[in-house]
């Protein structure tokens, strides 16, 4: 089971780290859905692992990392079947 939760939060920083480098390199936009539901993943998966290693401020951190990631996402898919 160790390997399984080290594998989620290994995961979890991967994901996260490739959306950061898509945005900061300019190949995938803030307002593309796909970016805010990467956020939300990675900080979901960070949000299990740091419940299982109890680090209450990384996983308060990432509560409100995957709140904003979606809000935004749900924002961006509404404009998208309004518009």
């Amino acid at each position: 089971m160790s390997i399984l939760i080290e594998a989620i939060g290994w995961s979890g920083a991967a994901i996260i780290l490739s959306g950061y480098v898509a945005n900061s390199n300019g190949w995938l936009d803030r307002e593309h859905w796909l970016y805010q539901f990467v956020n939300l993943i990675g900080a979901s998966a960070f949000i299990f692992y740091t419940l299982v290693h109890q680090t209450w401020a990384t996983m308060t951190l990432n509560i409100i990392w995957a709140g904003v990631a979606a809000n935004a996402l749900i924002r961006i898919l509404r404009r998208r079947n309004v518009g």
